[in-house]
């Protein structure tokens, strides 16, 4: 039932029949009324042919003043099957007469018996209110005139019931065969758009809902015609828009695959972009030591992990000699040199656990984890020597050059990375005060005191 109210063979014939339904109805009212309207000029025409039949006793009876007379003449008129009513209006009222049904003056029906008097009238509907008539003079011919006598007029009154009852039988077969072929053609035209439209479309819609939405195929559909149709034509653009589809979703496919090799090596590109940048950030690229940011960084990290596992912690402030005088004498890039020959020295010489960073200029600075400062006295002494028998050959030009140490065993539950730092920094500078070329621990600056 769900489906059938849902057909379009259905709606089409609603449509359709819909106006088809106006039409008929137009067209039979029209019918029907041209029929009616044809019926009562009949009528008309069969009571203007009474005259010729009764006027001649009507004037007789006038004439001579015979009441009995008219009357049975009147009732015999009365009685033909599409007289309703007379009506006799004499010259001088002494015979006027009435019957049946009547108008009077204002165009209201009257209702009279056979005695001429005012009753209830005996019909009702186009009976009773739709009356029409004819009305005819009477005259007398005598030997003793040589002109015809007004004697007054006849009004003969029919009715459109009677009309009707003549062509009931006539509406009842126009209605009955408009009924008859409305409904033979409803059932006809339905079958065919049901079988030639309906069907198709139905199977249509099925195979377009089994459709797999990931991987949709073209469709067939048994048409039970073969030559070029609206239907045929839906279906070749539907499966043509399914290869498109079927295309572009292939094509589709692969270019995702294409952007995501795209996107992974980008996204190499970028993580090799970032690990370069973090290390341009955090090496310095002269002397390939962790720079001011990164030592700092690391740097407070070994104090936080000395404080947790209370192991000893020590620093090396570290300065060259003269570094102004060897750029001022060789230039920068023997100065140049000389800091990445430095770091190299101190390199060389530390464990792979100890932090090295080069502060900026020709400062750098070591942090020892587990070290006591005995142990970075002896380091930072290894250093010095080291460096003092190194050569630099800059353009064929020797250089030798010395460095400054100053040494602290940091107490990382007293003191912060920039405290020991500056600690350090004072025993350096004690160094530097001494001559240069030499190791100076923090405590001896204590002690000294």
């Amino acid at each position: 039932m769900f489906q059938f109210r849902h057909s379009i063979a259905l709606h089409l014939l609603v449509v359709i029949f819909g106006f088809y339904f106006i039409v008929t109805l137009l067209v039979t009212t029209i019918q029907l009324y041209k029929e009616y309207e044809n019926t009562k000029k009949i009528f008309y025409e069969e009571i203007q042919l009474l005259p010729a039949t009764f006027s001649q006793g009507i004037s007789d009876s006038v004439w001579t003043y015979n009441q009995e007379l008219l009357e049975s003449i009147l009732k015999g008129v009365y009685n033909i099957p599409i007289v309703v009513g007379v009506e006799v209006k004499s010259a001088d009222h002494k015979m006027d007469y009435k019957i049946g049904a009547v108008l009077d003056n204002e165009s209201r029906p009257l209702f009279y018996d056979s005695q001429g008097r005012i009753s209830q009238p005996t019909e009702t509907g186009l009976g009773s209110s739709s009356l029409f008539g004819h009305t005819f003079p009477i005259t007398y011919n005598g030997p003793a005139f040589k002109d015809p006598q007004y004697l007054g007029q006849v009004t003969l009154y029919s009715n459109e019931r009677l009309v009707f009852e003549r062509v009931k039988y006539g509406f009842f077969l126009i209605l009955i065969n408009s009924v008859v072929k409305t409904f033979a053609l409803w059932l006809i035209i339905f079958y065919f758009i049901k079988r030639y439209l309906g069907k198709p479309l139905n199977e249509f819609t099925d195979k377009i809902k089994n459709q797999d939405i990931n991987e949709p195929k073209p469709i067939t559909l048994e048409l039970p015609w073969s030559d070029k149709n609206e239907i045929q034509v839906l279906k070749d653009s539907y499966n043509q828009m399914i290869a498109e589809l079927n295309a572009k979703r292939q094509a589709l496919v692969t270019l995702n695959a294409e952007l995501d090799q795209m996107v992974k090596v980008r996204t190499q590109q970028l993580e090799k972009a970032k690990d370069e940048a973090e290390l341009l950030a955090s090496t310095d690229m002269l002397t390939n030591l962790n720079t001011r940011r990164a030592f700092f960084e690391i740097g407070n990290h070994l104090f936080n992990e000395a404080v947790r596992s209370g192991d000893r912690l020590s620093m090396i402030m570290m300065d060259i000699d003269h570094f102004k005088s060897i750029n001022d004498t060789y230039g920068h890039s023997a100065g140049d040199k000389v800091l990445a020959t430095f770091a190299q020295t101190i390199s060389s010489l530390v464990r792979s656990s100890d932090l090295t960073g080069r502060l900026g200029g020709e400062e750098f600075a070591l942090i020892l984890a587990r070290t006591d400062e005995q142990g970075a006295r002896l380091l930072a002494e290894k250093i010095r020597q080291a460096f003092m028998t190194v050569q630099v050959d800059y353009e064929g030009q020797i250089i030798t050059s010395s460095a400054s140490f100053g040494v602290i065993e940091a107490d990382p539950e007293t003191f912060t990375l920039e405290d020991v730092l500056a600690q350090s920094d004072q025993a350096l500078y004690a160094a530097k005060h001494k001559g240069r070329n030499q190791v100076v621990c923090y405590s001896e600056l204590n002690s000294e005191a």
